[in-house]
């Protein structure tokens, strides 16, 4: 894609492929804090839920940041 092509797009949302099994942070869409599960049944037997306990955000959207979650072994 050149240059040209990208400034007529305008710089918008842009589609990024990710490997599922890579953890990524979950962020609220309100306060961008860490969010918690909800319910433990959630992604099986119904859609996944969210919470954020500082500002009391529910529900089934989130935003992933961009960096990598890091995990302690």
């Amino acid at each position: 894609m050149s240059k040209a092509s990208e400034k007529e797009r305008g710089g918008g949302p842009r589609l990024v492929r990710r490997s599922p099994l890579t953890p990524r942070q979950r962020l609220c869409p309100r306060c961008l804090s860490a969010l918690s599960r909800g319910s433990k049944l959630g992604g099986w037997l119904i859609p996944q839920d969210f919470f954020c306990p500082t500002c009391g955000y529910k529900g089934t959207v989130f935003l992933e940041s961009s960096e990598e979650k890091s995990t302690k072994a």
